[in-house]
């Protein structure tokens, strides 16, 4: 048995559930996003906190160099933008849509009234900064106890199980990210991690084109996970 666990790493579990989903669309104001839009840029004025119904969304951050860092894919049910709940409310990070993305838009006081009306999605907010706290730091520790090789296993592994929840049955889950968002995930070099895909597709475990990424053998993956 593998030691490979889910909410390792990514953060597979919706931050809202269909009952908190349901109620918020009801209140706030919807907004689509296409494919590599942003909803917000790092260094703007932070003032609307979005709840993402469908699509997906990366966080980055980009350096004085310009060099982008992927912090974190969001799924549907993520918050997004809660930089906008900080007295310095400034983006921390880009949002962009990977995909075609719908969300429910609230400003700033909106939501803070909702808070106060409904204590229990304060706890609920609480609860997400600290489990995206535990992520950060899982992601660190993964560094000093696996290879490179490991840690991209156990990333693809992650990703695939998530977009399985939001592929029709009749369809095989296809991970809409490129080399250079993998290579950050797993804290390494763009160089090394493609040369670890390539080894990945000669040995049949992964079907790799450009920006699209189809797992074939995901029990190998887990071998080497757990090796």
């Amino acid at each position: 048995m593998s030691d490979f666990e889910l909410s390792d790493g990514i953060d597979l579990e919706q931050d809202l559930n269909d009952a908190y989903l349901r109620s918020l669309a009801m209140l706030g104001q919807k907004r689509a996003f296409s494919r590599n839009e942003h909803l917000y840029f790092q260094g703007d004025t932070a003032g609307h906190v979005y709840v993402l119904n469908s699509g997906t969304v990366k966080a980055t951050c980009t350096d004085e160099n310009g060099h982008e860092t992927l912090l974190k894919i969001h799924g549907p049910g993520s918050l997004l933008g809660l930089s906008a709940l900080r007295p310095q409310a400034l983006r921390d990070a880009n949002g962009i849509a990977l995909e075609q993305a719908e969300t429910t838009c609230f400003s700033r006081d909106e939501f803070f009234n909702y808070m106060r009306s409904d204590g229990e999605l304060g706890v609920l907010l609480v609860r997400v900064l600290l489990k995206r706290q535990q992520l950060l730091h899982s992601r660190v520790s993964d560094v000093t106890g696996h290879s490179v090789e490991q840690r991209l296993a156990r990333v693809l592994l992650q990703l695939n199980a998530e977009v399985a929840t939001r592929t029709p049955k009749n369809e095989e889950p296809v991970l809409p990210i490129t080399h250079e968002e993998l290579a950050t995930l797993v804290l390494s070099r763009r160089q090394y991690v493609t040369a670890i895909l390539r080894t990945f597709v000669s040995d049949g475990l992964i079907e790799n084109k450009r920006r699209r990424i189809r797992i074939l053998r995901p029990e190998k993956l887990n071998r080497i996970l757990s090796a």
